[in-house]
């Protein structure tokens, strides 16, 4: 039967709405994805610090919205680090490991007891997915970020810190070597190399903390000099190569890079900011090569502030909490002072 030319007409024009119909439910274009929520701008009023050779610094004051205590007894590094946006600080008026924040011009509180008991010793650290400290036997607990802690390493260290980038840490203890390690189901799994030797002569005797920033390790300490004690901070590549020195009397540079002592020190992007905890002085070197950039007195810097404790934050930023040495030991109304540093 042969249809009418007005009858195949409808016909076709049925055809066409009810693919347009189809084609308009399942196989038009995607729904535009939501834009995925920027995270919030740290907007920091910065002034203007002249440093004692010159160079700029620009420093900001924070506030500390929870009133953290960083040191009660005495100075001892390791005790911030940060995974992401979170910030993990060892409390010492607490025994805790809490959680923190940026938020505008205040360090905030996120989780007061993330870890409990921990002793003031402790040195923070992380392998950047997971908590990394010290326990009161000097073995190495991971902690994720639900809380959930395990043993990550079974044998005596004085702290232990993650390889940017890597599957891998390197720790120190005393006068051992620095020792490189890799990570495999989330603990170190196997010895790789050794980074820092035991037979390091005039370096390090008495090591304070290691930092580590994915190309180098640097052991930073005291060591003598003579007879005399002095600040050192030895970088070597993660191959066993070293580096540099800075600090030692009869090392290139000594003035106006000498080092009474070294009793913290953050990696930037671009420099090593070294607290000289016996001089109450900040020094700043390139860390490229360890030349000396500039210094400045911390109580000029801190508003007569000068224990001070260091964390990189961002680039060529180091946050800073600083407690006065006057109430060292007490528990303060306002807890420490937070600042930021930016070169």
């Amino acid at each position: 039967m042969t249809m009418k030319k007005p009858q195949f007409a409808a016909a076709l024009l049925t055809g066409l709405l009810t693919a347009a119909l189809v084609l308009g439910c399942g196989a038009g274009p995607d729904t535009p994805k939501e834009p995925e929520p920027q995270k919030p701008k740290i907007t920091l009023n910065y002034e203007t610090v002249k440093l004692e050779q010159g160079k700029e610094l620009s420093l900001a004051k924070l506030t500390n919205a929870d009133k953290i205590t960083i040191t009660k007894s005495f100075h001892r590094t390791g005790a911030m680090t940060k995974i992401g946006e979170t910030i993990y600080i060892r409390n010492a008026n607490t025994g805790t490991i809490l959680e923190a924040k940026l938020e505008d011009d205040s360090l905030k509180v996120t989780n007061a007891e993330f870890v409990k008991d921990v002793p003031e010793k402790s040195f923070l650290s992380n392998d950047g997915k997971d908590l990394l400290y010290t326990d009161a036997k000097y073995k190495v607990m991971a902690v994720a970020a639900d809380g959930t802690s395990r043993p990550f390493y079974d044998k005596d260290v004085r702290g232990m810190v993650g390889v940017p980038g890597k599957d891998e840490a390197v720790s120190f203890y005393n006068a051992r070597a620095v020792v490189r390690y890799a990570i495999a189901d989330g603990k170190v799994s196997q010895e790789i190399g050794t980074v820092i030797p035991e037979e390091r002569d005039e370096l390090l005797t008495t090591p304070s903390g290691l930092v580590c920033d994915g190309q180098h390790a640097y052991l930073f300490g005291s060591t003598l000099d003579g007879k005399m004690s002095v600040g050192a901070v030895a970088a070597y590549s993660l191959d066993g190569t070293q580096a540099y020195v800075i600090g030692r009397k009869h090392a290139p540079g000594r003035k106006p890079g000498y080092l009474a002592s070294a009793f913290d020190v953050a990696v930037t992007d671009d420099y090593l900011f070294v607290f000289d905890g016996n001089i109450r002085q900040l020094n700043i070197f390139n860390k490229k090569d360890g030349s000396f950039v500039d210094r400045i007195k911390a109580d000029k810097l801190f508003d007569g502030q000068n224990d001070v404790q260091m964390m990189p934050y961002e680039g060529n930023q180091v946050l800073v909490l600083v407690k006065d040495s006057s109430k060292k030991g007490t528990e303060g109304d306002t807890g420490d002072k937070v600042f930021m540093l930016k070169l």
